[in-house]
């Protein structure tokens, strides 16, 4: 009976040990999003002319704002369906430029591996629009 109350006891810790790690996980993800994110305050009134929307000013000024910006409605519901890592990981190559390398560094990755994610991306995105 005293091994059943610690294994209830380490179950429990383990339990709590998982969420504090799915936190720190989203914790991050979202660091990684707010990092290139704009705040309101930082869009003058002043730069919004007679053409453009706000809307559209706060999409070109956020890391992932591209996105919203694809007039292809199918296209846009493939790059939708990427994980929130992936579309970030995409984001870099489409929005900020940065070659292979670059992302290798940022991902401290090997330089192949980032083409192999590319690739991956590139097909799930392609699987996407040649569903009916």
């Amino acid at each position: 009976m005293g091994n059943h109350a610690n294994n209830i006891k380490n179950e429990l810790a383990y339990f709590y040990k998982v969420i504090k790690n799915m936190d720190s996980d989203d914790n991050t993800k979202r660091t990684k999003i707010n990092k290139h994110e704009t705040s309101i305050e930082e869009v003058s009134c002043n730069k919004i002319s007679y053409e453009c929307e706000m809307d559209k000013l706060l999409f070109k000024n956020s890391l992932l704002g591209w996105i919203e910006l694809i007039e292809n409605e199918r296209l846009h519901k493939a790059v939708k369906s990427l994980s929130i890592e992936d579309q970030i990981f995409i984001s870099y190559i489409v929005k900020e430029c940065k070659t292979q390398r670059e992302l290798a560094q940022i991902y401290k990755v090997d330089h192949k591996t980032v083409g192999r994610k590319i690739v991956k991306i590139l097909n799930i995105i392609r699987k996407f629009l040649l569903k009916k």
